[in-house]
């Protein structure tokens, strides 16, 4: 009975289930907190401006992140301790509340903006100096379209990777692993809209006057999408702001090359994924100049703060923990009635 003790917690510890509710609590808030902070800045700004939000959308948002939060907060009770089932709430509560707070921020930062000069010049600028060739790049994917087109579909995985990992390493109970990388996440998106608020650019299909005409062979994703919400929301045509899900109006630094390297450094802690995973995200991060309407500087911008974003969520974490380990360790003080 001693033996099969020993190997049942051994197991436990193995598969993640032995770890105790100050590894999880800390960063389950840390990652609240973020969320609330950017949407307390963006309805603060809504009710500042002329901007608009539908109450109706944000509350269903609301809504669909609160029972699953609930249900995080129990099983990370030390009574309920389960924190495979509180990490697999956290990540479905997450998606609603990150969702609450990022959707329609794009639209915030090109309204807050809007006094700034767009900054194309000083990206291309930044590409010239690194030899890059955007429309040389475009002229070589129109001559290869099967390629362009394996390349779309890459593209466009950033959006399954970034529902399915969270859920996965919940499951295989790398919960430190699914932290980190939601923090980073968090930080990374908070750090872009920032720098873009501050730097606004349109993007390389826009700076170089393409049209779809000069490359008849192929599609690209982003194009100059969303140039005219940039431009609608920049002189008032534009005020409500109303979305389910965020888009894409950020350029510089790229959020697609950030979420390619988060999405990667998280898989790789899943070794029976952790190549296909890089080679997935590494062929992204080369995907995302032509369909993503991006230059090369906005993506290693990307890669950058996903690197340092990673790096800080760490040490943040790492912090959080010891700090809720040491006030559970407290003794508590009872009254003479209680001795």
């Amino acid at each position: 009975m001693l033996l099969l003790s020993r190997s049942s917690s051994y197991l436990a510890s193995k598969a993640g289930e032995g770890k105790r509710s100050h590894e999880l609590v800390p960063g389950m808030l840390l990652c609240g907190f973020l969320c609330l902070s950017v949407i307390l800045f963006k309805v603060a700004v809504v009710i500042g401006t002329p901007l608009e939000l539908d109450a109706g959308s944000q509350i269903a948002l609301f809504g669909l992140g609160v029972v699953p939060a609930v249900g995080a907060m129990i099983y990370s009770h030390p009574r309920r301790f389960q924190p495979r089932m509180a990490s697999l709430y956290f990540t479905v509560a997450l998606v609603p509340f990150s969702a609450l707070a990022f959707a329609n921020l794009g639209h915030v930062v090109s309204y807050l903006s809007r006094s700034q000069p767009f900054w194309d010049h000083l990206l291309a600028w930044g590409d010239a100096a690194l030899g890059f060739d955007w429309i040389a790049m475009l002229r070589w994917a129109n001559e290869h379209p099967v390629l362009t087109a394996l390349a779309y579909g890459v593209y466009m995985s950033a959006g399954f990777q970034s529902l399915m990992v969270p859920i996965l390493l919940a499951g295989l109970g790398r919960y430190r692993v699914l932290q980190v990388s939601v923090i980073a996440l968090l930080l990374t998106l908070i750090v872009t809209y920032g720098i873009a608020w501050l730097l606004p650019a349109l993007g390389t299909y826009d700076f170089y006057g393409i049209d779809p005409s000069q490359h008849p062979n192929i599609t690209v994703r982003v194009a100059s999408l969303h140039v005219p919400e940039i431009m609608g929301v920049r002189d008032g045509s534009i005020l409500n702001i109303s979305r389910l899900a965020p888009t894409g109006l950020i350029t510089f630094p790229s959020f697609h090359a950030a979420n390619a390297v988060l999405l990667a450094w998280a898989l790789w802690h899943v070794p029976y994924l952790r190549y296909p995973a890089l080679i997935l995200n590494s062929l992204m991060l080369v995907a995302t100049p032509l369909h993503g309407s991006h230059f090369l500087v906005d993506v290693l911008a990307g890669i950058l703060s996903a690197a340092l974003a990673i790096a800080t969520a760490a040490i943040l974490l790492t912090g959080l923990q010891r700090l809720w380990q040491q006030s559970e360790s407290i003794p508590l003080i009872h009254s003479p009635s209680e001795l």
